[in-house]
């Protein structure tokens, strides 16, 4: 790359918020636009969905570009993690799906019980398999390249300059808060976490992209089992736990324990590679500095190994801008609240 055209391997987060909220504002304004065709629902609502992850994509690039950063750096497409990492994605992706479900289904049925029972319906052709699997391609690999390279790529490169903690809890928030969709706010908050602990270690967005992925791709392919009669349709961790207390609670621990116990293994693969260049040196302080210190020597980025331990504190715009966007996307999801909205 040239490196006089691009002055910054990442964002500022005041800059990487605005980006998010940039995009997202130029869908809700393309949205409008389309609703003065007199378009089919259906043709409406597939227009929508593709142009929302071409949205995401196209703003963090003009970002990109307008302000010199380097848009290969902050995806980190050069720095692939190696082959056999991308089946535990994929098994991570199955663990999220068994045990963040079940706790999704209970929040979405309490949620029913206070009297909201409004949630997004996208049309997907369930009983013809060629609009299904053009369907399934879109709902999995646009997802896991326009709103991986918006949130795991741009916003994530800025918020890793508070601390890798703040980058991960603030990235799974707007991930959550972005869809919209008060249902589904658990399950994207847990799944938002573990996408954005992947994306940090490894460096790039080929980890959460392949968990997004194979998330989406997972819920569609049971829908679609569950329309043809081939999945149980009480199977309790889909459906959030309709086998009983009992069940759901040993099927979410195995499940839980499953996750956990991959994640760990990444990390000590990662920690094993990385001890292959530079020795780890334990921090003091306070445990979450601690952890700080230790995530930063875990993803190989010699910058936020050298802020490592240091209090980062965010400048004014940084934390206006964050605030905002936040306050913004979780205004969107209350208005959802109000009677006689359409879901």
């Amino acid at each position: 790359m040239n490196k006089q055209r691009f002055m910054s391997k990442s964002f500022d987060l005041g800059t990487a918020s605005t980006a998010v909220l940039v995009a997202f504002g130029v869908q809700i304004v393309f949205q409008l636009i389309l609703s003065l065709f007199s378009l089919p629902s259906k043709a409406y609502t597939w227009a929508a969905v593709i142009a929302n992850q071409v949205i995401f994509a196209g703003v963090a690039l003009a970002f990109c570009f307008a302000k010199k950063v380097d848009p290969i750096a902050v995806t980190g497409v050069k720095r692939p993690p190696k082959w056999y990492y991308f089946p535990l994605f994929v098994l991570i992706a199955i663990c999220c799906v068994t045990c963040f479900a079940p706790l999704s289904g209970m929040f979405s049925r309490l949620l029913t019980k206070l009297g909201y029972d409004r949630t997004p319906q996208y049309y997907v052709p369930m009983k013809e398999g060629g609009l299904f699997a053009l369907a399934f391609l879109a709902l999995t690999i646009l997802p896991a390249v326009g709103e991986e390279t918006m949130l795991r790529g741009v916003l994530l490169s800025g918020a890793k300059r508070k601390s890798p903690m703040f980058a991960v809890f603030y990235t799974a928030l707007i991930f959550a808060l972005i869809h919209g969709n008060l249902h589904q706010l658990v399950h994207q908050f847990l799944l938002g976490l573990v996408m954005g602990y992947l994306a940090y270690l490894t460096g790039g967005i080929y980890a959460s992209a392949t968990v997004h992925f194979a998330n989406n791709g997972i819920a569609l392919l049971l829908d679609y089992g569950r329309a043809h009669d081939f999945v149980d349709k009480t199977f309790y961790w889909y459906v959030g736990g309709k086998l009983g207390a009992k069940e759901t609670v040993i099927g979410m621990a195995v499940s839980l324990f499953a996750l956990a116990m991959l994640l760990i293994f990444i990390t000590c693969l990662l920690h094993r590679e990385r001890s292959k260049e530079r020795e780890y040196e334990p921090q003091d302080g306070r445990l979450g500095d601690r952890i700080n210190a230790y995530l930063a020597f875990l993803s190989a980025d010699e910058e936020e190994q050298q802020r490592a331990g240091k209090k980062t504190k965010l400048d004014g715009y940084a934390l206006l801008m964050a605030v905002v966007l936040a306050a913004v996307l979780a205004a969107v999801v209350l208005l959802s609240l109000i009677p006689g909205g359409k879901g």
